[in-house]
């Protein structure tokens, strides 16, 4: 990213910024990212407990274990939380994502516009802002879970407050 100063100044708050992560998988549900240190919590079941949603993202509530529970996370589906600075998380609004399944001889995409909120006990392609600006997503791939390896990518595309 740039330092660029607009001469228009809405366009600073206009244009979307993009996070992009990339997952090598190395197991059936297991990813490594190719860069270490992302603020990525990534799920391919259900999540254990809201404490371990709250304690990653530094916050209560604002993503619920019913966006990644069971049910949502079926099978063949990847998730993600991003911790964008905890209770003072940087995004004002998430506006789409993008993410790629590649195993070496097939390219799935998945790309949607992102919605208010995630859906509870719902498996759906979906991305969202939460009330703190940490971003949640899901992933319905169609054939992920038996993978031993390939890559995941994921890009979110976010308005920053």
């Amino acid at each position: 990213m740039s330092n660029l100063v607009y001469w228009n100044e809405k366009h600073g708050k206009t244009q979307a910024h993009t996070l992009r992560f990339s997952l090598n998988i190395t197991g059936a549900k297991t990813v490594v990212p190719a860069v270490y240190g992302y603020p990525l919590l990534t799920a391919f079941d259900a999540l254990a407990s809201q404490a371990v949603i709250d304690d990653f993202l530094g916050t209560s509530s604002e993503f619920l274990l019913t966006h990644f529970d069971a049910t949502s996370m079926g099978a063949d589906v990847f998730g993600g939380l991003v911790n964008m600075g905890g209770l003072r998380g940087q995004v004002q609004k998430a506006v789409a994502m993008r993410a790629w399944l590649e195993d070496g001889t097939t390219l799935v995409g998945r790309h949607v516009v992102a919605s208010s909120s995630l859906t509870a006990s719902t498996l759906v392609t979906e991305y969202a802002v939460g009330a703190y600006g940490n971003l949640g997503f899901k992933v319905d791939y169609g054939a992920v879970d038996a993978l031993t390896s390939g890559l995941i990518t994921v890009e979110l595309d976010f308005i920053s407050k």
